[in-house]
């Protein structure tokens, strides 16, 4: 089944986060009770991800994640909340238990994604 064409800037309407976003694009695991969805991570911030996947987890529902940062080694693995879905396209998911280090990780990629864009500019 193809995925839907929509775009995550035409989905998520105004900007009213609190955490900057950046673009990812890695493959991401979501496992939970239901089973496992294999995903695309389209933006991450410190808070948490979008996920582009044929099949979504409920709003609210736990999942573990895997899945690496461009570059960067290990895996990172952690738990999340599905914060909102668009049911089969989307969904936004919370970071949970984003161990000190990994955090640290995660900021440095988007300074450095957010740095680059800039220098674009």
């Amino acid at each position: 089944m193809p995925m839907h064409p929509i775009r995550a800037g035409e989905w998520s309407g105004p900007e009213q986060r609190l955490h900057k976003r950046v673009p990812l694009g890695v493959a991401v695991e979501c496992q939970a009770g239901r089973g496992t969805i294999q995903g695309k991570a389209e933006n991450i911030s410190t808070n948490g991800l979008l996920i582009r996947a044929a099949k979504t987890f409920a709003e609210d529902e736990e999942v573990a994640l895997r899945f690496s940062l461009p570059g960067s080694q290990p895996e990172i693995q952690c738990r999340a909340r599905v914060a909102h879905v668009v049911p089969d396209i989307f969904m936004g998911v919370e970071f949970l238990d984003l161990p000190p280090e990994t955090a640290l990780l995660v900021e440095k990629y988007i300074t450095a994604v957010l740095h680059e864009s800039e220098g674009r500019s």
